[in-house]
């Protein structure tokens, strides 16, 4: 049962009804080629919407045909579901004038898109019913990409149309490697879903000052995928921490000729040059060094 308090109890959430029926046919110009596995709702979501947006039986046929890293049985998510993996982020001076800015994120690295942007988001259909046979949706932004913010809209044509984001649930194995690994972004297959359980366990020990511990366990990532840029990335970092360089650079010199846009590999490369340079003239690093959320 749809909770209404939720949706209309908060100033800062809104959802709004839509009505279907009217079919016209939009083809999906951007198909998922990722999946995320969230632990906390036991289901699987594509990795991003179709480019094109779709009334609410197109959007339901989509996912019900969609084939994605091997897996079938897609389907549209419950209202519910997709609050469960939203949550809210104030932007303080997010504007220019200055004011403040209230976003829903979209867990999981989620891209969503498609259809017309309306005021900084995109509507994203969901397969809960009303009492009126009108079918809830949500708005999700991507004026930043995965954020959004909801707005409360009164019934519209039957002819309009939304986003698709797709989900399924996840196998029992499946789910078992996802609390096990707590990615936090979109994986091709389940073999990286499998390497980012010992990664986990390297990140955990970076925070805990064991860069020793977090190289192993990044070590044993890249014995399950040995083209893991984000375990040569944990490697390199680490060695940084304890002011090897040398094994530093070379480790995200490596990541990058895995991923020559990993953007965080980068910025740590940047980080481990200025670094072996200081160790070598006494200097001081400029840049900030690495986080691992």
């Amino acid at each position: 049962m749809l909770d209404l308090k939720f949706c209309f109890g908060t100033p800062l959430v809104f959802i709004c009804l839509v009505v279907c029926g009217a079919q016209f046919s939009a083809a999906a110009s951007k198909q998922p080629t990722t999946w995320w596995p969230d632990p906390s709702t036991g289901l699987m979501w594509a990795g991003r919407t179709p480019g094109t947006a779709m009334n609410w039986k197109e959007a339901n046929d989509y996912c019900a045909a969609l084939q994605l890293g091997g897996y079938s049985g897609w389907r549209l998510p419950t209202l519910d579901e997709v609050k469960a993996i939203t949550y809210l982020r104030t932007v303080r001076g997010y504007f220019k004038n200055g004011d403040t800015g209230d976003f829903w994120i979209v867990k999981g690295g989620i891209l969503v898109e498609g259809g017309t942007l309306n005021d900084m988001g995109y509507w994203v259909w969901t397969s809960s019913t009303a009492a009126d046979k009108n079918a809830w949706m949500m708005k999700i932004s991507a004026y930043f990409p995965n954020e959004g913010t909801n707005t409360l809209s009164s019934p519209m044509s039957s002819s309009f149309s939304r986003v698709a984001l797709c989900t399924r649930p996840m196998e029992a194995e499946i789910l078992q490697f996802a609390k096990d690994a707590q990615v936090n972004v979109p994986v091709p297959d389940i073999l990286t879903l499998k390497a980012y359980v010992p990664l986990n366990k390297a990140r955990i020990a970076f925070h805990a000052g064991q860069y020793q511990e977090s190289i192993d366990q990044a070590k044993n990532a890249l014995w399950v995928k040995s083209d893991f840029a984000p375990a040569y990335w944990g490697m390199g970092i680490s060695y940084g921490m304890m002011g090897q360089w040398d094994f530093a650079i070379t480790n995200l010199e490596a990541a990058l000729k895995i991923d020559k846009d990993y953007g965080d590999a980068k910025d740590a490369l940047k980080w481990a040059k200025e670094g072996q340079k200081a160790a070598k003239s006494g200097g001081k690093i400029k840049t900030q060094s690495p986080q691992w959320d």
